[in-house]
């Protein structure tokens, strides 16, 4: 299953052009998203959507194997991935740079 590309590059807009380009590592832009990112995620899914999406992303489970363990059937994980990735998309988008690359 091709997994969608997760990308950090949201928000620059709302960073100093400092921050965003500064020379040398850029550790300080990543983190920054990803409180923006948890931040999104926090407030604008559901408790199961957010669990499903952390496992699957970050945690790196297969639908098949987060479907077993929830005991829901896998186009139930795939619906709750997509619908969290969409409510993201939308909350995002406002004044960002979309965080998702949709390969549908």
């Amino acid at each position: 299953m091709d997994r969608t590309i997760f990308s950090l590059e949201i928000f620059g807009d709302r960073m100093k052009p400092s921050d965003f380009m500064s020379s040398g590592t850029n550790e300080k832009q990543i983190e920054y998203l990803k409180k923006q990112l948890k931040k999104a995620m926090d407030t604008e899914l559901t408790d199961k959507q957010r669990d499903i999406l952390t496992e699957f992303y970050f945690e790196g489970k297969s639908v098949t194997e987060i479907s077993n363990e929830l005991g829901v059937n896998k186009s139930t994980v795939s619906r709750h991935l997509k619908r969290s990735k969409e409510k993201l998309k939308t909350v995002l988008s406002y004044g960002f740079i979309p965080i998702w690359t949709v390969n549908d």
